[in-house]
């Protein structure tokens, strides 16, 4: 039996109804919040859509397809960095949008999937499908710029580039509760990943 994608079918007849398919990921999403990824199943997201299972199963083929297209079209809107000039604006800006991430409901429902991932094999291989393989398009981008105006040395290492102020954020915002705001997120592009990146 062919293995399940997270992808959409491919369209035909008649063009998709894009209003249609946000009305669904929003159901989706708002019962991820409600009731946890056990609780959402195809009938309670067709019945708070106002939407029939067939029409849902043709545009995702399961309810994992379903669940991290809705996150990802969401994480798409906030996480995407449009080149600033610098290295330093564009971390801010990169990091900023991760804290906004990250207090969102959406950032508690995946922080709430993250903690499902070691007992559900299928959800973990999702996540580091779509989620991760997201962040780390749009933070390689930012390398990327950063290596081409001479900011980025070719001895950093792109993942702990980003990892560096990723990481001290959500240590606050999970573990000790000490605020992250704008002052704190330029303390860590300033002091430790502007110096990380420029290390010959």
């Amino acid at each position: 039996m062919a293995r399940p994608t997270l992808a959409s079918p491919r369209p035909g007849g008649r063009p998709r109804d894009e209003s249609r398919d946000h009305t669904i990921r929003q159901a989706a999403l708002e019962l991820l919040a409600e009731h946890g990824y056990d609780g959402v199943t195809m009938d309670r997201v067709a019945t708070r859509a106002k939407a029939g299972k067939a029409t849902i199963y043709r545009r995702w083929p399961s309810k994992i397809a379903l669940v991290m297209d809705a996150l990802t079209q969401f994480t798409e809107q906030t996480m995407q960095v449009p080149d600033a000039g610098s290295l330093r604006n564009e971390m801010v800006t990169f990091l900023l949008s991760f804290v906004e991430l990250a207090g969102s409901e959406q950032g508690r429902i995946m922080a709430e999937m993250v903690s499902e991932m070691p007992r559900n094999p299928e959800l973990r291989s999702a996540v580091r499908e779509r989620m991760w393989s997201q962040r780390r398009s749009s933070s390689e981008s930012i390398v990327n710029r950063g290596i081409a105006r001479g900011e980025v040395s070719p001895e950093a290492d792109p993942a702990i580039l980003i990892e560096l102020g990723t990481a001290l954020i959500l240590q606050r915002l999970l573990i000790t509760g000490d605020p992250v705001d704008r002052s704190f997120v330029e303390h860590i592009v300033d002091d430790l990943i502007i110096p990380y990146a420029a290390r010959n």
